[in-house]
This record gives C-alpha cells, structure tokens and sequence, in this order.
C-alpha cells in the first residue's frame, strides 16, 4: 500500500515537472518570436479610451487634426486611427496621448500567420 502511494505521488512531481517545461519552452519560443512585433501599419495605430470618459474627447481631437477612423471596436473601447496626410504616425500617436480619457496609444503591429511551420526537434 505505502509502494503504491509513493509511486503515484513520484508521477503527480513529473507531472507537474514535466507541465513547467512544457510552459517555459512555450515562454522562451514566444520571447524569440518578438521580431514579427516589429513590423508595423505605416499609417495605422490602435487607441484605447476610458469607458467612463467616453469616447467624445477622441472623437473632437480626431476631427481637429485630420484623423480617419478605421475601425471603432464595439466589444472594447478603442479604435483603429489612420494618421493624416503630411503628418508623420508618431506625432499622431503622440497628439493623441495627450487627450483626455486615452489609456493606450500603440501601434498596429502586422503579424504573419503564413510563415513556414519549423518543428523544434529535440532528442529525447
């Protein structure tokens, strides 16, 4: 009875061991895959609002200088904004941080989802 107690408390510590491995070289795999982030929309950034505010700060601050939206996200509040013509994006983004109610101005990263799959071969 003791045998069989021990051996099923050494496979729950593998396990749980082998979980953690699991997690840390999925952690390690995303970390070095950072480098698709740095490609982003030449024109187009992301906005996020405070929902107490509102959205009628952004929206008199995007008709004042120039800025298309598109997309304005209904589950969320944030928008897509299109720098406009003769500005450079970071101005914009910067303009835009200042507004009252804005909580996160960043830009609209381009992520490829057709790259080549490479298998992680690791001996076992």
């Amino acid at each position: 009875m003791r045998r069989r107690v021990i051996v099923a408390g050494v496979l729950v510590m593998m396990s749980a061991v082998a979980g953690c491995q699991t997690r840390r070289a999925a952690e390690v795999v995303a970390v070095k895959d950072r480098k698709s982030f740095a490609e982003h929309s030449p024109e187009v950034f992301l906005v996020s609002y405070d929902a107490e505010t509102g959205k009628g700060p952004l929206l008199k601050a995007i008709e004042e200088y120039g800025i298309e939206i598109v997309y304005d996200y209904k589950i969320i509040s944030g928008m897509a904004l299109k720098k406009p013509a003769g500005k450079s994006l970071e101005e914009t983004m910067e303009y835009i941080r200042k507004v009252e109610g804005v909580v996160a101005v960043e830009y609209d990263h381009i992520i490829k989802i057709d790259d080549p799959v490479k298998p992680r071969l690791e001996a076992m």
